[in-house]
């Protein structure tokens, strides 16, 4: 049978983890899979594996070479594969491919002739599958979309969870870039763009291992600080020319996402990591310019402003003091409708960010639900808007509004303020007091009717009005 999916999978020892992930590509519910394995070099018992695969199974051939890393490795894949197969993917040597993906990803793509299909995907750690925080968005099916209409599609970096149609690939000669680390993003953003179309579907594909100490996870490596930004660099160029709406997104995402982990890494780095950390992602922000940092939240504005500024020092303070407050605890400075941000980690003020509307959330926890004797429900908890305290109970004024599951208009519900110190303990931070955030409410089923119903609470304070659904504490 004629395969009609060519699945390349470089292997550079990985014996612990490479015997799983060949099986779960034979357990494949399509049968017409060729799987190209190459060992990159490998020095444990990874080509004795992939061999034994290929001795058993004819689907499976092993392809051996001097290591020169993932993406070279990639590319000989590719080359090896045999010629008219229709479709391409890739899989990495210590991770899982869900039982029916291809099959799910073949018909995709043969139903809405799209370029390319990606999958929703799991991390796997010590502690079972997690959804991978790249995808929580994914909920529904979206066929035959594209990055500049959904530019969630901007996270989707890896070449993992994705088939192609061969020939978008030969048209375009994608090619992995060799001797470079985090390979993917200037192949997958690329293509992102220039396909015609690209489904996306919502339920999981890929198991993606995440183990300590592999590639993705170097967090104070100077090559490895140097390559992520340099990959950025390369896509941010390639977008240039896709017009400056295209460019200045993709920016912005590369500072939300590739950044933070290198950035948040500086504590524990030496002169040299700071030094390439501070050159490179400086040198990006310059170029990018301040609109890169439109859209991002006021904390994250003012850290990379310290990096644009080459403010180790106030930086370093800052990232201490996200460490014992969290991220997102600044204090509130100036008069209403002129109000900035101020970093409370960085001396003197001089750290700081005009606010936007969705810098100050509100938070609006339930603490204790208990029923009465007379059929009636009170509701226990705190509301507050964060960053503005809660020291007074002027300062956080607050409503109830329940409406029902079906929809319907809210209907307002009497609340009382009462004084609950766990609301400044929970918020894990100490710049702040809540204590006067707390509330007691109390709802009549008999005056409600039958259904379910929704509980949100409006809170005010130091000229501030905001609404949030009300959840459970953890939640």
């Amino acid at each position: 049978m004629k395969p009609l999916l060519s699945v390349v999978v470089p292997v550079h020892n990985v014996e612990e983890y490479l015997e799983e992930c060949l099986t779960s590509l034979a357990r494949q519910s399509v049968d017409a899979v060729e799987v190209v394995t190459v060992d990159d070099g490998s020095t444990d018992g990874s080509r004795r594996i992939a061999e034994e695969f290929a001795a058993r199974d004819r689907r499976f051939r092993c392809v051996h070479q001097a290591n020169a890393g993932l993406s070279a490795a990639r590319n000989t894949g590719v080359a090896h594969t045999t010629p008219g197969v229709p479709y391409l993917a890739f899989a990495d040597s210590d991770d899982l491919v869900v039982p029916d993906a291809y099959a799910r990803m073949l018909a995709s793509l043969e139903s809405t002739g799209s370029d390319l299909v990606t999958g929703n995907v799991w991390r796997l750690t010590a502690q079972g599958p997690r959804q991978a925080w790249q995808y929580r968005w994914l909920t529904a099916d979206h066929p035959r979309t594209h990055v500049t209409r959904d530019p969630r599609l901007l996270a989707d970096r890896v070449a993992w969870n994705k088939v192609f149609r061969r020939s978008f690939w030969d048209e375009h000669a994608f090619t992995f870039p060799v001797g470079r680390l985090y390979e993917d993003a200037p192949v997958m953003i690329p293509a992102h763009h220039l396909a015609r179309s690209v489904d996306v579907l919502h339920r999981h594909v890929y198991l993606w291992r995440v183990r300590e100490g592999s590639i993705t996870r170097r967090r104070t490596d100077v090559r490895g600080v140097r390559d992520r930004i340099a990959a950025c660099e390369r896509v941010s160029a390639f977008l240039a020319g896709r017009g400056a709406g295209q460019r200045a997104r993709y920016d912005a995402s590369c500072l939300r996402d590739d950044f933070v982990y290198f950035l948040e890494g500086l504590p524990m780095g030496g002169p040299s990591y700071r030094e390439a950390f501070m050159a490179d992602a400086g040198a990006f922000l310059d170029r990018a310019g301040d609109a890169a940092l439109e859209g991002l939240p006021a904390e994250a504005r003012i850290r990379w402003r310290l990096v644009r500024e080459r403010r180790m020092d106030e930086l370093l303070a800052v990232l201490d003091f996200e460490r014992a407050n969290g991220t997102g605890t600044f204090t509130v400075r100036g008069p209403w409708g002129r109000r900035r941000a101020v970093h409370p980690g960085a001396a003197g003020g001089t750290a700081g960010a005009r606010l936007g509307r969705g810098d100050l959330p509100a938070v609006a926890r339930l603490v204790e639900a208990s029923w009465g004797t007379d059929g009636r429900l009170t509701l226990r908890g705190y509301a507050y808007i964060r960053n503005l305290p809660a020291d007074a109970p002027r300062h956080a004024l607050k409503a109830a509004l329940v409406r029902e599951a079906g929809g319907g208009l809210p209907r307002p519900v009497p609340v009382r303020t009462v004084p609950m110190p766990e609301a400044t303990a929970d918020s894990g931070q100490e710049t702040h007091g809540y204590d006067h955030a707390g509330f007691e409410m109390v709802l009549d089923p008999a005056q409600l009717g039958p259904g379910s119903w929704f509980v949100g609470v409006v809170v005010a304070g130091h000229g501030t009005v905001r609404r949030a659904a009300l959840r459970a504490v953890g939640a």
